[in-house]
């Protein structure tokens, strides 16, 4: 009961360090929270890519364009399997670019579907499907 209490709470961890790795634009550590087999997919688009330097090159991209971003997760619930894991959370990510005619902020809200891998570095993600809900705003905060 204590080690699935420990790994519990170390993919959370892992599921926080990827949000803040996103706002404070940390790109090794970023990197570091997947295992080299990794699947990334993003339902808004369609897009799948595999490997953490395409999921990086893809997510780098996207989010240096904005003035901030604020990613915040609720509502974990991870089963854990060995050294397989299973997760799954809410998301709503903030995004901000400053002085655009009709707003300068889109927030957007969503599920995170993970497949997590135990490693001697920690828990890593195997598998990433962020699923969008909703957004409110300004889409040209994201789209321009």
């Amino acid at each position: 009961m204590l080690q699935e209490l420990a790994d519990r709470t170390a993919i959370v961890d892992a599921v926080i360090a990827y949000a803040t790795a996103l706002d404070t634009r940390d790109w090794r550590t970023l990197g570091a929270l997947f295992t080299d087999d990794a699947c990334w997919e993003y339902s808004g688009s369609g897009e799948r890519l595999h490997g953490p330097e395409a999921i990086i090159a893809r997510i780098r991209t996207g989010v240096e364009r904005f003035d901030a971003t604020h990613h915040l997760n609720g509502n974990h619930v991870a089963t854990v399997h060995g050294d397989e894991a299973e997760h799954t959370c809410y998301y709503q990510a903030q995004h901000v670019r400053l002085g655009l005619p009709d707003g300068d902020k889109f927030l957007a809200g969503g599920r995170y579907d993970d497949r997590l891998r135990r490693t001697p570095d920690g828990w890593r993600f195997a598998h990433r499907r962020i699923t969008s809900v909703w957004s409110e705003g300004n889409p040209a905060v994201i789209t321009s």
